[in-house]
């Protein structure tokens, strides 16, 4: 009886196994950028210069500044203006049933040639405030693209700060939003990657994005994995019994 239990808690695992191996559902198209921008929205302040391009190799796209090659594939996004702007990627998502486990994740490179953060509470370049800063949020779906209001950023998942290094990436991050999206679901969402300079050049490089969602219906409630197993044991036992 012994042996029986044994194989059949065996069973047991190999099944949970093969169920935490199913494949994630995943929110964020092209994130890549093997497709090009497909899937993402580029907006630029009135009157700045330059905008989210293309970037691969080892150059900057516009100004031919040495930087890193793609953590992913051929492509990532970057800005490498040649004079003062504020600059948005973003792409609109929403998630429709209840999530066990959300994460999400992007590579980001930074090079601030002015050598300091400095922040203010807009995107706004084109003011006598110095505003030279990065950052990636989740807003509310519709909100506008370079807004900072408290009843549209829902989630900062990014920002740059004083002190911080000048030039870093591509650094990955991985970042639980669980919470966020249980408690929007069946609701447009907005992932924003944005950029303003008015000091000096600012390459910002995005790659690699993805919001990696296993529902709840993916994974089996505790009353479940009992009967299954109380089910694998009786077909064991029947088994025996017909030998």
């Amino acid at each position: 009886m012994k042996r029986i239990i044994m194989q059949s808690v065996s069973s047991l695992l190999a099944i949970w196994a093969c169920l935490t191996v199913l494949p994630a559902h995943a929110a964020i198209v092209n994130g890549g950028f093997e497709a090009g921008f497909a899937g993402w929205t580029r907006a630029d302040q009135i009157g700045s210069d330059g905008t989210f391009t293309l970037q691969s190799g080892v150059l900057s796209p516009v100004n031919g500044v040495t930087v890193p090659s793609p953590p992913g594939g051929s492509n990532a996004a970057m800005t490498d203006p040649q004079g003062p702007g504020s600059h948005v990627l973003y792409q609109d998502f929403m998630q429709t049933s209840a999530v066990g486990v959300a994460i999400l994740s992007f590579d980001l490179f930074v090079n601030n040639q002015a050598g300091t953060f400095t922040l203010q509470d807009d995107l706004d370049f084109a003011t006598p405030r110095l505003n030279q800063q990065a950052r990636v949020d989740i807003l509310m779906g519709g909100a506008d693209p370079f807004s900072l209001l408290l009843g549209d950023v829902l989630f900062n998942a990014y920002q740059t700060a004083a002190g911080d290094p000048a030039v870093s990436g591509y650094f990955h991050y991985d970042i639980e939003i669980t919470a966020l999206l249980n408690a929007n679901l069946n609701t447009m969402l907005r992932l924003r990657f944005a950029e303003v300079d008015n000091v000096d050049f600012f390459q910002f490089g995005v790659d690699n994005v993805n919001i990696t969602v296993r529902e709840v219906s993916d994974v089996p409630e505790p009353a479940s994995w009992l009967l299954l197993a109380a089910g694998i044991l009786v077909l064991r036992l029947s088994r025996i019994r017909r030998h």
